[in-house]
């Protein structure tokens, strides 16, 4: 049965957002350099991973030891919910760099090229979609953005995009369950870049940090999502109080 909205397990997230998750729908958590947005993005992924979910993550950016400790830093265990059947991750940094990965929850391109890495990476996909069981929803993190931008570059980052767009809406991958949630760290790629994800994005939490004072706040926008009778959101919050050290 085709959900329409999905559920984050975070009751303030999901009265922001007008509702929770839309199904088949993108999220977009945007954050500067010093912000903890990419925090929530991890809440978020394993609450549907504990809940309803199956996690597919989309690394770009770090290798895989770099990767676990982000998310044991959340209490999310990669060995554990691999062998679980619960999460899979398609390497694609590794994938370039010949990085050899030996957990059965890891999938890479074989052969990388440029020229060939593109539909590989969607048939690797969408074989990838048959293992999940079709009472599960499938929980894309895409780890990161300007990490698909710097290592790979802009057009194959839109390209990766646009073919994944237009892939989720034919065959198999069409009935399933899915939402997709990207990081991006606004400050790391141009201007024209983050407008562009903006557009394509059904729903987005904007993450700002400030120095004060009284020590590191944080400004949270949620300036879009696509499900009805949503009201743009603003919140503030205190990150750390400002302490005294003597370092020297």
């Amino acid at each position: 049965m085709m959900k329409k909205v999905i559920k984050t397990g975070l009751p303030e997230i999901d009265a922001a957002l007008g509702g929770g998750l839309i199904n088949r729908g993108n999220l977009l958590i945007s954050y500067d350099r010093r912000s903890l947005g990419w925090v929530l993005a991890l809440k978020i992924f394993k609450n549907l991973l504990n809940q309803i979910g199956v996690g597919v993550i989309f690394n770009t950016t770090l290798p895989l030891s770099k990767l676990k400790l982000r998310a044991g830093y959340l209490g999310i265990d990669f060995e554990e919910e691999g062998g679980k059947g619960n999460l899979y991750i398609i390497d694609i940094l590794g994938s370039k760099y010949d990085i050899p990965q030996d957990e059965s929850y890891v999938y890479q391109i074989k052969d990388w090229s440029d020229e060939t890495a593109l539909p590989k990476l969607i048939r690797l996909y969408q074989e990838l979609a048959t293992k999940i069981p079709k009472d599960k929803i499938i929980v894309g993190l895409v780890a990161t953005l300007e990490g698909l931008y710097h290592e790979f570059g802009e057009r194959f980052m839109n390209n990766t995009i646009k073919a994944s767009l237009a892939s989720f809406e034919k065959g198999e991958l069409k009935k399933l369950n899915m939402v997709t949630i990207s990081l991006l760290n606004r400050e790391a790629v141009p201007h024209h870049i983050t407008a562009w994800l903006y557009s394509l994005s059904d729903q987005i939490i904007e993450f700002t940090s400030q120095m004060t004072p009284e020590g590191l706040k944080e400004t949270v926008v949620i300036p879009k999502s696509l499900l009805p009778g949503f009201r743009t959101k603003c919140y503030t919050m205190k990150i750390s109080e400002k302490e005294e050290a003597t370092l020297f």
